[in-house]
């Protein structure tokens, strides 16, 4: 296979488990003895239908339907577990989540997963796993040369590294690589307490076709495509069959693909749109196409969650040189843009996500006063005028301009 001393590539996910996940067997040991939760983590039913995530929602338009996402290397402490088990039901713990406590991102996250159940059985708590990139601080991770096959090289044979930190890009293609990444994620989600996964960076494989053929050749491009909807197969056949996948997403932008994401939604249960408004998908046509694209997620009855920043980022400057009280606050006064945007696309599996990064402490333990105002229903489709937009729930009337940004929820 190309990687001597790396036998659990062929392993089944059992033999995963159980020759290469000791500590996560250790802590499940604990966990289930009554040392971290009580027993009721370990022998909790697997994941209902998907059409439960509607079910179980108590009036799944009574509020707004929200959805959290995020990290913490240190792990959750248990109030913050309260708190999210209590407002949320469906939540991706992040990359290298509580990995400085546990020893590994799986170990932390099947920990504070079981937690999360545990105080909320009705909650979906989704693995975080990347399509493209090789992260460390995973149990399963493989620290590879770069002249290693796994390893995407660019057309002058160099290895394809992004970021500053040189974060390899995996090759998709190949095929040894696509069964022990379907496989790791798969022994994840046999776990009880996790209910599905969130798949990372397919625009960062396909989204702008002229500049990965540029990078890696018209015919490695075409093939790294034809694998995300192979290994999105993959995994879904390899899970049980009402496990949820995700993944990011629906994306508009210069030079983009033509499908704009949706042509992998034969083989997910729903998608992200991860950069709506901001970042290099701003423009008001990008912004309307994304918006039309969730629509047509929708349509399909497939989940879609709207991933909105209150006009700055994690990257931004305003961040390092405020408190989290402050940026906070600055939130509060941007919400009603992307909460009218989403309430306009929103069908009934749609989620709508907001903070300024995916750290924990980016605003994803606040909560908004709009998230608690009584919604009800749409009494139908939204209406459309070029850039306007209009929409009734029994207890709201939305209004949103995309060209102007203006917008405007009428809550009753």
């Amino acid at each position: 296979m190309g990687h001597s001393g790396l036998s659990f590539i062929s392993k089944s996910v059992n033999s995963v488990l159980t020759a290469n996940w000791q500590r996560t067997l250790f802590l499940s040991a604990l966990i289930c003895f009554g040392s971290v939760v009580s027993t009721s983590a370990c022998t909790s039913a697997g994941p209902d239908e998907l059409d439960s995530l509607v079910e179980t929602r108590s009036s799944y338009w009574q509020t707004v339907p929200v959805y959290a996402h995020l990290g913490d290397r240190d792990g959750l402490t248990d109030a913050e577990i309260e708190f999210l088990a209590s407002r949320y039901d469906l939540i991706t713990l992040e990359k290298r989540h509580a990995d400085r406590v546990t020893g590994s991102n799986e170990v932390g996250t099947l920990l504070d997963a079981r937690k999360l159940k545990n105080e909320n059985p009705e909650m979906r708590v989704l693995f975080y796993w990347n399509l493209f990139l090789n992260y460390e601080g995973y149990q399963s991770f493989i620290d590879l040369p770069d002249d290693d096959p796994w390893v995407l090289k660019n057309v002058d044979g160099t290895p394809s590294l992004k970021g500053q930190n040189g974060l390899q890009r995996y090759d998709l293609s190949n095929l040894d690589f696509q069964d022990w990444w379907v496989d790791s994620a798969a022994a994840m989600v046999a776990d009880a307490s996790i209910d599905g996964v969130f798949i990372d960076a397919l625009p960062q494989v396909a989204g702008k076709p002229a500049l990965a053929e540029e990078m890696w050749g018209a015919e490695k491009s075409a093939q790294l495509d034809a694998s995300i909807s192979k290994m999105l197969g993959q995994l879904k056949r390899a899970i049980d069959e009402e496990a949820i996948v995700i993944y990011n997403g629906i994306r508009s932008q210069n030079d983009g693909w033509e499908h704009g994401g949706l042509k992998y939604l034969d083989h997910a249960d729903g998608l992200i749109v991860e950069h709506f408004a901001i970042f290099n998908s701003a423009d008001p046509a990008q912004i309307v196409t994304d918006m039309d694209r969730m629509m047509a997620a929708v349509q399909q009855d497939k989940i879609v969650i709207l991933k909105a920043f209150p006009g700055f980022t994690w990257l931004d400057d305003i961040v390092q040189e405020n408190s989290e009280d402050d940026l906070y606050e600055l939130a509060k006064q941007e919400i009603e843009f992307p909460l009218a945007a989403f309430l306009i696309v929103a069908g009934e599996k749609s989620y709508f996500n907001y903070s300024w990064g995916y750290r924990a402490h980016y605003g994803n333990l606040r909560w908004y006063p709009e998230f608690d105002r009584r919604l009800g229903e749409p009494l139908g489709p939204a209406r459309k005028d070029g850039y306007r937009y209009w929409r009734d729930y029994e207890f709201a009337s939305v209004f949103v301009d995309i060209e102007s940004k203006q917008s405007r929820i009428d809550w009753r």
